[in-house]
């Protein structure tokens, strides 16, 4: 019996859906007390009991790429399999129990900011993470190392090589900040080096536009999507 077109089209998965969940469980031990979290992604987690419980945290240390759709690209990755790459990281950070500390302080956003020395390493080393750092604080060279040990094997994220910069964050002119001021900057993470540096510009960006920044020559590319459309109506480019 044949199905009707109808059914068919019910049945057969649609290229390009957001099909997986992220979010991962897990334990981390957080100054000392064991502590349940969710994973919301591969480098922030919500804190589920203790002290902290209902932050959201940001770790420092590492970057993975953003989950929330397929908006990376860069050499032959296509930005659906990159976005897997994002999606994968949360279970891959909590295959563990890691022992974390924080001293309260929080970033821009009112994340609770985290250490977790380890975890770093199993992220860079695995290529789910990029070393990351802001605002001219300084990178170890054994972290460095352990990312270049991961460029060399082609893990994860560098299996289709790697570029001298990858774009990490997107803010159009006119757009404000968590303190409500204007900025106009991307920022790139230079893969040798480790340092996140913000390029200031004084463009306007629409939704789904695919912008691109060059590092030494190598080009890699972010889609913009403004942060109130990445969670509730979803523009097409994050289906």
């Amino acid at each position: 019996m044949m199905l009707s077109l109808a059914l068919v089209a019910l049945l057969v998965p649609t290229a390009g859906v957001h099909h997986k969940k992220h979010n991962a469980e897990g334990t981390v031990v957080l100054n000392g007390e064991r502590t349940a979290v969710n994973w919301t992604d591969g480098d922030s987690f919500k804190i589920k009991d203790g002290k902290y419980k209902g932050a959201g945290t940001r770790l420092q240390g590492y970057n993975t790429l953003e989950a929330y759709g397929p908006v990376h690209r860069w050499g032959e990755w296509s930005t659906h399999e990159l976005f897997e790459i994002a999606e994968d990281s949360s279970a891959h950070a909590a295959q563990q129990t890691w022992e974390c500390t924080t001293d309260g302080n929080k970033d821009g956003y009112g994340r609770l900011l985290i250490l977790c020395p380890a975890l770093v390493k199993h992220m860079v080393i695995d290529g789910y993470a990029m070393v990351y750092t802001v605002d001219d604080k300084p990178v170890s060279a054994e972290t460095l190392a352990w990312q270049q040990e991961a460029i060399k094997n082609k893990a994860g994220m560098w299996k289709k090589g790697a570029p001298k910069g990858v774009i990490t964050s997107l803010h159009a002119l006119g757009e404000a900040d968590s303190n409500g001021a204007p900025t106009a900057y991307n920022r790139v993470a230079d893969t040798r080096t480790g340092k996140a540096v913000k390029r200031e510009h004084t463009n306007r960006y629409d939704t789904c536009q695919e912008v691109c920044e060059k590092t030494d020559g190598e080009e890699s590319c972010m889609v913009y999507v403004p942060f109130e459309k990445r969670y509730k109506y979803r523009p097409t480019c994050l289906q």
